[in-house]
């Protein structure tokens, strides 16, 4: 790949990961608090979740999570442990009926909460700039 368009990509990658953790960063604490259905979307979504109780916000942190884990792919870079794949994995877990024992809202919110806190080991993309 082309130094020029990996850089344009690792610039892509940086604001659609900086968009993701600022919304979620929004989302996350009312979710912790209160429950609601924040992880629940078009791609994730248990069959008693009509799609009117789907918010618009959620189908744009689906989005920004799936172009996060597709441009670290194409950069060859890990999407273990970013933004996006361990939204994508509450997402997965939120809507997996048959887990008897998977977490409600308010505990995988504050779960990803805790991940996206700065002294954290969630994998940010942290590119020089040239």
């Amino acid at each position: 790949m082309k130094a020029s368009r990996q850089l344009k990509l690792h610039a892509q990658l940086e604001a659609t990961e900086g968009e993701l953790v600022a919304l979620l960063t929004e989302a996350l604490p009312h979710t912790a608090q209160h429950g609601d259905t924040l992880f629940f979307n078009s791609a994730f979504h248990p069959a008693y979740v009509q799609p009117h109780q789907i918010g618009q916000g959620n189908e744009r942190l689906l989005l920004l999570a799936q172009q996060s884990v597709m441009l670290r792919d194409e950069l060859g870079e890990s999407s273990v442990r970013s933004v996006g794949q361990l939204f994508l994995s509450v997402c997965g877990e939120a809507a997996n009926e048959a887990n008897q024992n998977r977490r409600g809202p308010r505990q995988l919110a504050a779960w990803l909460l805790g991940e996206l806190a700065p002294n954290n080991s969630i994998q940010r993309t942290r590119y020089a700039r040239r």
